[in-house]
Parts: structure tokens; C-alpha cells; sequence
């Protein structure tokens, strides 16, 4: 049985060790010029690409304003380059606005970029592909690749 005697005990010898632990601060951040979100990562030749929703609303903004996504990458997972912004809203005809979380494979040489966007109606899933990570993309069938007409209506799920 653990018993009071021994829970108080592990409780004491648990504070000790979480005062002897100390402050740390983290270092090498990957992005430190701009605002991110919902970041995928790729592994291909030895090389880390980070794939992310780049996030221009102002500071007290509710929400978010993203309209493109960068790529960023790196040999070493310490010096990052910022590709710069590979894939946009304007690279799909169909879109509307409302660039949104993404997702980039690798199949038979070719690289799909899944990316979620607003069609005007409702968010739908566009595919961009390229012959490299880094890109360039184009949209890969000139339409939405899933609508919500195609998703249970009122799934709860967005």
C-alpha cells in the first residue's frame, strides 16, 4: 500500500527536484520574422521543409488573415531559409480567400501540396504539385480536389 507516509514523501522529493531544475530558455526558433500557423514537415534528401500558413492579422486582431503559405527549410536543423511564399490563394483560380492548414506529400517523384482553402461557399481542399519540395507549385487539377457538398452535411467538423 502507498500509504500518506510515502505520498507525502514523493511529494517533497518532487518539489525538490522540480526547484533544483532552473529556468531555460529555448533558442534556435525556426521563424522569427513573421506570424505561422499550422506548420507540416517534409523530410527529402537529408533536408527538413516546414510547410506553413503564413498569418498577417495585426495584433489585437481576432481570427486570422492568411492568403498564402511559405516554405522553410533546412540542412542541419540550426540555419533555416525562408523560401519565401510558394503557394498563395491566387494560385487557385476556384479560391476565394481563407488560406488555411496544409499538408505536402511525396509520390512516385512528384510533390503534392494539400491545402485548405475558402471556394466562396464553404472551406474545400486544393492540391498543388511540383517536382521539388521547395516547389515551384501549380495547382495540380484546376478545381477544388474535396468541396463540403462532397462531406457529411453538419458533421460538426471543420
Amino acid at each position: 500500500m502507498y500509504g500518506l507516509g510515502n505520498a507525502l514523501r514523493g511529494g517533497f522529493i518532487g518539489a525538490g527536484l522540480s526547484l533544483a531544475v532552473g529556468a531555460f530558455a529555448a533558442s534556435n526558433p525556426v521563424v522569427t520574422n513573421m506570424f505561422t500557423a499550422d506548420p507540416a514537415g517534409l523530410v527529402y534528401n537529408d533536408t527538413m521543409y516546414i510547410f506553413t500558413g503564413h498569418d498577417e492579422a495585426p495584433a489585437g486582431h481576432e481570427g486570422y488573415i492568411m492568403n498564402d503559405w511559405h516554405i522553410f527549410s533546412s540542412g542541419d536543423m540550426d540555419t533555416w531559409v525562408d523560401r519565401g511564399a510558394a503557394l498563395s490563394i491566387k494560385s487557385f483560380k476556384w479560391a476565394r480567400g481563407s488560406a488555411w492548414a496544409s499538408q505536402t506529400i511525396e509520390r512516385n517523384g512528384k510533390f503534392y501540396w494539400y491545402v485548405t482553402v475558402h471556394d466562396g461557399r464553404d472551406f474545400a481542399v486544393g492540391v498543388a504539385v511540383a517536382d521539388h519540395p521547395a516547389g515551384p507549385y501549380k495547382d495540380a487539377i484546376g478545381k477544388a480536389l474535396i468541396t463540403s457538398d462532397m462531406t457529411p452535411a453538419n458533421s460538426g467538423v471543420n
